[in-house]
């Protein structure tokens, strides 16, 4: 079947509204809001044990000039200061941990997609079966962790080569987490089988990609617009935005791959109830027995 990206927005805007959407985008946006707690904990954390390590350093030890160690020290100072100052939420603990926490998270965010993936392909709009959010989540969650991972370096590569390929690349494995989520597939089958619905359809599926990565823009234009008024309103508003659009593209993208998995009735040939006799025909004269 062909890919109608109309209907596919139309039916992930009524997904994201429905309650499982709402639930999920609160979900979403939990985690969002911790993974800014723990990046910039990581990120205030980093500069500071940088700037420790300056500090206790000798310029024997660096190697370089007191005139250009005075100024690299004075240059970390100001970045760790502004750093502070932009991470009202930063916690009081080691990078290292935070660190940590940020990976746990990831995973955590890959076992949430999995799960509204799988919600978004049905039609349950109100209810959460529990078949949904525990059928195979443990190898689906670490599947599509490590194929995103391995998807990305792909496309990385890709753009180091002109761009083009790394575009290619990412539209043929845009429904890598479809084929995990619902499918139950490794990685590699489903970044194949991504290949292989994607074969006939990839300009309209790149097509949809670019919509939805323009709309995403929405959450970088609202975290600017609220850092106007204050960091913190940003670090807390930002990831409530970010959440209604990370479910909201799960709800598109889904939808699309259902279209795309769908039967084209009309290419099928016509078949008649009856079956035809052979013998239904006009008697010859060689057909009359002696």
């Amino acid at each position: 079947m062909s890919l109608d990206i109309g209907e596919a927005f139309s039916e992930g805007i009524s997904r994201t509204v429905a309650k499982n959407g709402l639930l999920l985008a609160v979900v979403f946006a939990v985690v969002a809001l911790l993974t800014t707690v723990l990046f910039q904990t990581f990120l205030v954390g980093l500069l500071e044990a940088i700037l420790e390590f300056m500090q206790s350093a000798s310029t024997s030890e660096l190697g370089i000039p007191q005139s250009e160690y005075d100024q690299a020290l004075e240059q970390l100072r100001n970045t760790a200061q502004q750093t502070r100052q932009t991470s009202p939420l930063a916690l009081n603990i080691p990078a290292g941990v935070a660190a940590a926490g940020l990976l746990v998270l990831a995973i955590v965010s890959e076992a949430v997609s999995i799960v509204a993936i799988r919600v978004f392909a049905t039609d349950e709009t109100e209810t959460m079966p529990r078949d949904l959010t525990t059928r195979n989540i443990v190898l689906a969650t670490l599947n599509g962790f490590i194929g995103g991972i391995v998807v990305s370096a792909l496309i990385l590569v890709g753009f180091v080569f002109l761009i083009i390929p790394g575009i290619f690349l990412a539209v043929a494995f845009y429904f890598l987490r479809q084929e995990i989520a619902l499918n139950d597939k490794n990685f590699v089958q489903a970044m194949a089988d991504s290949w292989r619905v994607t074969k006939g359809h990839r300009i309209t599926v790149f097509a949809l990609a670019l919509v939805l990565v323009l709309i995403a823009q929405l959450e970088a234009m609202v975290g600017s617009a609220f850092g106007e008024l204050s960091p913190l309103a940003s670090a807390l508003v930002t990831p409530v935005v970010g959440g209604i659009l990370g479910v909201f593209g799960a709800a598109v993208v889904t939808r699309a791959y259902v279209q795309l998995q769908e039967p084209d009735l009309e290419a099928e040939p016509e078949t008649s109830d009856e079956q035809t006799d052979p013998y239904d025909a006009a008697l010859g004269a060689d057909d009359i027995p002696e």
